[in-house]
C-alpha cells in the first residue's frame, strides 16, 4: 500500500520482477487523493525518526526503505521514483534540516540526484549526496555489502561541491 502523509491508504504498489520491462514498479493511477508528486514512501512513519536524527535520507525505491529499516536506518522516504519535485521538497523541508540523497546508482539514479538537488536547494536546503557503485539500488547495496558498509556510506556523504567534483572527474 502506498500510504498518504497522516498513514491513511491511498494506493498501492507493486515490484515487477520481469527483467523484460524498464519500468521497475508499478503504481496505482493518479487520483485525486493520489498524486505521486505529493507524497513520499513512508513520510508517516519516518517523520519522528527524522526529527529525532535531524536528518532524513531520500532513497528512489520502496524496497530500499524496507530494507534499510530491516538494519535499523528508520530516517528514511522514498520520492516513489526518479521524479522529485517542488511539493516532495517542501515535505522535506518539515522533516529535518540536514538531507541526504541516497538514489540508485545508475544513469537514472544520478539524474533524480541532480534534479532533487536542484530543488532541495531551491528552498535553501543544501543535501548530501551518497552514490552507490555497480550502479547499485540501496536494497542490493545492503544485501551484498551488509549493514555497516551501508551504515558507513550513509555517514560519509559527500557534500554538492565533491559531487560536482566526482562527475567532472569521471569525465
Amino acid at each position: 500500500p502506498l500510504f498518504d502523509l497522516n498513514g491513511k491508504v491511498i494506493g498501492y504498489n507493486g515490484k515487477i520482477y520481469n527483467e523484460e520491462t524498464e519500468n521497475k514498479y508499478v503504481n496505482s493511477k493518479e487520483t485525486d487523493i493520489f498524486k505521486k508528486r505529493e507524497i513520499l514512501y513512508n513520510y508517516h512513519k519516518a517523520k519522528d525518526e527524522c526529527r529525532k536524527k535531524k536528518t532524513v535520507i531520500i532513497m528512489e525505491g520502496q524496497l530500499d526503505v524496507i530494507r534499510a529499516y530491516t538494519i535499523g536506518v528508520k530516517n528514511c522516504v522514498a520520492s516513489l521514483g526518479t521524479a522529485f519535485g517542488k511539493e516532495q521538497a517542501m515535505l522535506i523541508r518539515k522533516l529535518a534540516s540536514n538531507v541526504i540523497l541516497c538514489f540508485d546508482g545508475d544513469d537514472a539514479g544520478l539524474k533524480a540526484t541532480k534534479g532533487a538537488i536542484e530543488e532541495l536547494t531551491k528552498l535553501g536546503i543544501e543535501p548530501k549526496i551518497v552514490r552507490l557503485e555497480n550502479n547499485s539500488d540501496p536494497d542490493d547495496y545492503i544485501i551484498k555489502n551488509g549493514k555497516d558498509a551501508f551504515i558507513n556510506k550513509i555517514n560519509n556523504p559527500m557534500n554538492i561541491m565533491e559531487f560536482k567534483e566526482s562527475l567532472l572527474k569521471k569525465k
